[in-house]
């Protein structure tokens, strides 16, 4: 009987060190299976929050772009070109300019890029490609008549002597320009807020250009003749009536006609400057809205502002 009681005692106190050592073991594990919901992370705030913006990206974008093109300084220089030295240069060679028109179109590119990040400020280098394929085509035609440009020829006849000289003059043209497509070479600044970051960019710009212009002149000059009616009596009076019709006697030597043109294809440098908002959401899935103003030199004689509003969406690497 002292034996099974010293047993069973024994067992007792292996079972109670049994559980002891279970709850010990058990105490490793503050949260048990099923009780992460009491314990779900908040919902990410992307203002707060800090995202890294630093590293390569590469994107698309779709939007609208809107051209300007000034063809005044194209049109007066080949106006003063086909008029040279005519006389009638001086007063005519201003009839017809061309000026500002702009066109509309939807357009699409790409961008690839890469930004360093200071604490909240972050600063990229970026290329894009923007296709535009805006194009204007300004047409015109003005007609003037001007007295005495040419002087007068010698009277025909003791009764009949030219009036006056009067010149028909013409000019007519077109200047029509177009951009293809362009690059632009930017430098960024933007300023995160967590996961969002307002930005702004400058830089340098080339546009793929053409251009037709060409400015025309005609002239024809005629005279017109009066008859000399003398009156006898005793004040010798001298009336004179004018006609036109069959007394324009057309002059060879003052009429005629000339033209300019240039057609011609390149590449025109330019001047950027723009803006817009970034997101970054995830942690490589980029989204932008942006707007960038080009000035882009004068080329041939052609002055174009190109505006651009896009939207557009990426991957960070």
């Amino acid at each position: 009987m002292h034996i099974r009681s010293v047993a069973s005692a024994l067992g007792v106190a292996a079972l109670g060190m049994s559980l002891t050592a279970m709850q010990a073991h058990a105490a490793d594990y503050p949260v048990l299976r099923g009780s992460q919901i009491s314990d779900t992370p908040p919902p990410p705030d992307f203002l707060s929050g800090t995202a890294n913006w630093s590293g390569f990206y590469v994107g698309g974008t779709a939007g609208y772009v809107s051209g300007q093109f000034d063809a005044f300084k194209q049109s007066d220089a080949l106006a003063h070109q086909a008029f040279g030295n005519l006389l009638i240069k001086d007063a005519a060679v201003d009839l017809l300019r061309f000026g500002k028109a702009s066109n509309d179109k939807v357009n699409f590119g790409g961008f690839i890029g890469y930004n360093f990040q200071f604490g909240d400020t972050v600063l990229g280098i970026e290329a894009e490609y923007i296709r535009t394929n805006i194009q204007t085509d300004q047409r015109g035609s003005i007609s003037r008549i001007y007295t005495n440009l040419f002087p007068t020829t010698i009277p025909a006849a003791p009764n009949v002597e030219p009036v006056n000289t009067q010149t028909a003059v013409t000019v007519d043209g077109h200047s029509a320009t177009k951009i293809d497509d362009l690059a632009i070479f930017k430098a960024r600044a933007g300023y995160a807020f967590g996961n969002f970051m307002p930005f702004a960019n400058i830089g340098l710009a080339v546009g793929r250009i053409s251009t037709n212009g060409r400015m025309r002149q005609s002239h024809t000059t005629g005279e017109n003749f009066g008859f000399f009616n003398t009156v006898t009596g005793p004040t010798g009076t001298v009336t004179r009536t004018t006609y036109a019709g069959p007394g324009r006697i057309a002059r060879p030597d003052a009429s005629g006609s000339s033209e300019a043109s240039v057609i011609s294809s390149g590449y025109v440098p330019g001047f950027a400057v723009g803006g817009g908002l970034e997101a970054l959401l995830a942690e490589n899935l980029l989204l932008r809205a942006e707007f960038t103003r080009i000035y882009f030199a004068s080329y041939k004689g052609v002055d174009a502002i190109v505006d651009s509003a896009r939207v557009g969406a990426g991957l960070k690497f």
